[in-house]
């Protein structure tokens, strides 16, 4: 299970460094934190063979971590291209969640399948501090939906994972920050810029 994990991370990266997504710089995160390194995992919905590989690489990570659901949940906006994408690839419901409540329609924040009394992947791009996932769990678990697994492309490895342990919540990243610091790295020859 290592070795097939290890091999996803370090492909997971090489997308994300090959299609752009990776910045160096200074950019302030949803978070409110500011950093030096920005993954836009959007720029792989850009490019339809990368996009096809990193859900392939997402399903079998699904498959060897052995999580079971019912429903996949995308959290708004970042979280629902890989989460449409992979329930489709899995044959699964889809569901989204919004960042806020809407005051128009059935004013729902959980639209798509229901979820009431099922077992719910929630899937994000990145993951920070894990606020935009506890706040999906939130609507979800309130909606009648059963939460206790995670997944994103990127666990930028900023307290979301202990964040999110704190709500019976386990989060699962297809690479790290570091992971893709170290694969840019390796191919810009920046070595000891991080």
């Amino acid at each position: 299970m290592g070795r097939a994990l290890d091999s996803i991370s370090r492909s997971v990266a090489e997308i994300l460094v090959g299609v752009g997504a990776f910045k160096v710089g200074e950019f302030r995160l949803s978070s409110g934190g500011v950093s030096r390194y920005y993954v836009d995992v959007r720029r792989v919905w850009g490019d339809p063979t990368q996009a096809e590989r990193l859900v392939s690489l997402a399903s079998a990570a699904v498959r060897i971590l052995g999580l079971e659901f019912d429903v996949v949940a995308g959290v708004a906006t970042g979280g629902i291209p890989l989460a449409s994408l992979l329930a489709s690839r899995l044959g699964a419901p889809l569901a989204y969640v919004r960042a806020e409540r809407k005051d128009h329609g059935l004013g729902r924040v959980v639209e798509g399948a229901s979820v009431e009394g099922a077992r719910v992947l929630i899937v994000d791009d990145v993951a920070t501090t894990g606020g935009s996932i506890e706040r999906a769990a939130a609507s979800v678990r309130s909606s009648g939906g059963i939460i206790s697994d995670a997944l994103v492309v990127v666990d930028r490895g900023e307290g979301a994972k202990e964040r999110l342990a704190g709500i019976g919540v386990r989060l699962w990243s297809l690479t790290t920050l570091r992971r893709v610091i170290e694969y840019y790295e390796s191919v810009e020859g920046l070595g000891g810029e991080s």
